[in-house]
């Protein structure tokens, strides 16, 4: 069975990416693009058992959707701008255990995520600077 992923994503393109890349890793991503849609499948009856949440989307409150996760207790990665540092204190403020940098996570998505499901909840929240 497929690892269940809900991820927040506003470009159609990357979250095709995504989910194909992750697809061939036994994971299944929902992706969702805005906060509603977001909070209605979080709190559906199956859990995923990652969040993925791109902080660099326009006109989406992701700070509440890394608190919501949060609150449930789901490991979120999330991940923006390099040269957005404020961006990436507040997704770890929020209650993001790990911020990379667009380009880390695109080239290691699958390494980023399993590493991020065998971490514990709790772990401690970690910045991962790199250039873009």
């Amino acid at each position: 069975m497929a690892i269940a992923i809900l991820a927040l994503e506003k470009d159609l393109f990357f979250a095709v990416k995504m989910r194909d890349t992750l697809r061939h890793h036994d994971m299944e991503v929902t992706t969702v693009r805005t906060l509603s849609a977001f909070t209605e499948k979080l709190t559906a009856e199956e859990k995923p058992a990652l969040v993925i949440i791109n902080i660099a989307s326009k006109g989406i409150d992701w700070e509440s959707a890394i608190s919501q996760a949060g609150e449930q207790g789901l490991p979120i990665l999330a991940f923006g701008s390099h040269m957005d540092l404020e961006a990436r204190a507040r997704a770890l403020q929020a209650g993001a255990q790990k911020v990379v940098a667009n380009s880390k996570f695109a080239r290691d998505m699958p390494g980023l995520v399993t590493r991020m499901l065998q971490e514990p909840v709790g772990a401690a929240p970690s910045d991962e600077a790199d250039e873009e």
